[in-house]
C-alpha cells in the first residue's frame, strides 16, 4: 500500500508505504513521487517519509526505491523525515538510501509523526521563511 501527497504551499511530498510492496506497487509508487517531485522543477522541498508498517522490500522493490530516493536527490529535496516502527524495515530502507545518496546527510529518524511534523517545521523556517524575511531585509 502507498500514498503521495504534495502540500505545495509547505513545500512538502508526503509518502506512505505500508505492507509487503511488491515490485509492480512500487513501480506504481515511483511513477507517482516523481511526479509530486516534479512540480518543484528541481526547487528545494522537504520530504515526510512515513514507513510505519512497511515490510522488508524484496530485491527488485528495494532497487526501484533507490532509485527514488536519488530522483528526490537530485532534485532539490533538503530534508527528509523518516518515520518507521520496524527496525529490519528502517535499516533496510537507510541502506537503500545510503547506496543512492552517498553520505545523505538529509535523512531524519523521527520516532513519530508528531516529530517528524517538528522537524520539518524547523527546516521549514531555516530554508524557507529564514531566507524570505533575509531577502526582504536586502530590497
Amino acid at each position: 500500500m502507498f500514498e503521495v501527497a504534495n502540500d505545495t504551499n509547505r513545500r512538502t511530498v508526503t509518502v506512505r508505504l505500508k505492507g509487503f510492496v511488491r515490485p509492480n506497487e512500487m513501480k506504481d509508487f515511483a511513477a507517482a513521487y516523481r511526479a509530486a517531485t516534479d512540480t518543484y522543477a528541481g526547487g528545494r522541498h522537504l520530504v515526510l517519509a512515513d514507513m510505519r508498517g512497511l515490510k522488508a522490500l524484496e530485491p527488485e522493490s528495494a532497487a526501484i526505491f533507490g532509485e527514488v530516493v536519488l530522483y528526490g536527490r537530485q532534485r532539490g529535496c533538503l530534508m527528509c523525515a523518516h518515520v518507521s516502527d520496524s527496525t529490519i524495515a528502517r535499516l533496510q530502507t537507510a541502506r537503500v538510501a545510503s547506496e543512492a545518496a552517498p553520505n545523505d546527510d538529509i535523512t531524519v529518524d523521527c520516532v513519530s509523526l508528531e516529530e517528524a511534523e517538528r522537524q520539518l517545521t524547523k527546516a521549514r523556517t531555516r530554508h524557507f521563511l529564514m531566507n524570505e524575511q533575509g531577502a526582504a531585509h536586502a530590497r
